[in-house]
Formats: C-alpha cells, structure tokens, sequence
C-alpha cells in the first residue's frame, strides 16, 4: 500500500490549469482541498511572487515550511491539516497579517510573537489548553480577531467566566485565599 500525494508543483500547476492564469502573477492562490491532497510544504511556494492570499487548507499537511520568496504574503489559510507547530513562519513575519489555522494539532503558540502585524488568527478547534501560551500575543498590538473556540482551554473557561477578558488580562484571576 503506498500513500499517495499531490506535490506543490502539481497543485499549482493544476490551479493554472482551472484558472486559465498563471499562478506567479495572482494575488490569491487556491491549493485547498486537494486529491490526493498535499502532505508536505516545499520551496515551490516561493514561485508565487504575487501572491498576497494563499489558501492550503483541507490537505493534510504537517509542517509549514517554504514560504521564503512569498514577500507579499498577507493571508495564509491552512486550516484543516495535521500541522502540530507554528514554525516556518519567519519569512512571512513582516507581512502576514491574517493566518487561518483552525482544525490542526497546535497546542503551543511558541513563534507567534515573530508575526508583528498579525492582526486576525483564526485558530479554534485546535489544543491549546495553557494560559500562558497567550503570553505570546502580548506583544502583538495589532490584533483584531482571534478566535479559539473549540481548543481545551476555552471549553474549560467559557463555563465559568468570560474567557475574552481572561484573554485581554493574561488569564483567569487567582484563586482566592482565605485570610
């Protein structure tokens, strides 16, 4: 039995394909959802000099890796694969603005304080579940959306108390003591 899978090459080439474009010269590039579907990330990405929205999602992607070259980069979706950490982001940090990275098996937000004009991170249903990886944002003064709905720290906080301002504070109040 051998596992198959859609390299970057082809997905870009069967994007140029459906699109009647050339990839290189677009500002949004539709990888998703691809069968087979791609498995790994690779330097082809850099091709897309262009390209300001890149959407990867719904594959089963494991590491973010070859996005050296994409100088425009705005919006990186890639929701909906098997990506565990936040790395390879640093050549994107100057630009990346949006990043859509729900549905994946992130429990560490360890890289994210690099991404210093973040301003949305859709990232529910993944397991984070430590308040004090959301020391990693407290840097980050550009955010306007962050969704974490779906990760084991919200469904533990969300019963007893507003989990929104627990993020805006750095977490829950200490338990209070008797005196």
């Amino acid at each position: 039995w051998r596992f198959e899978m859609t390299s970057i090459k082809d997905a870009i080439k069967a994007f140029e394909t459906k699109s009647g474009t050339v990839a290189a010269e677009q500002e949004k590039v539709t990888l998703y959802g691809q069968l087979p579907p791609i498995v790994k990330m690779d330097s082809a990405l850099g091709t897309l000099k262009a390209c300001k929205h890149l959407a990867l999602s719904s594959n089963c992607i494991e590491k973010i890796t070859g996005l050296k070259g994409l100088d425009s980069l705005e919006v990186l979706s890639i929701g909906r694969n098997q990506i565990k950490k936040l790395e390879g982001l640093d050549d994107v940090a100057g630009t990346l603005r949006e990043l859509w990275i729900s549905y994946n098996l992130i429990d560490k937000l360890n890289g994210l304080e690099k991404l210093t004009n973040l301003a949305v991170v859709y990232m529910s249903n993944n397991l984070v579940a430590k308040w004090t990886e959301f020391d990693r944002f407290k840097d980050l003064t550009k955010i306007e959306e962050l969704l974490m709905v779906g990760n084991p720290l919200w469904e533990q906080h969300t019963k007893t108390e507003d989990f929104r301002i627990n993020v805006a504070g750095g977490g829950p109040p200490p338990a209070k003591t008797e005196g």
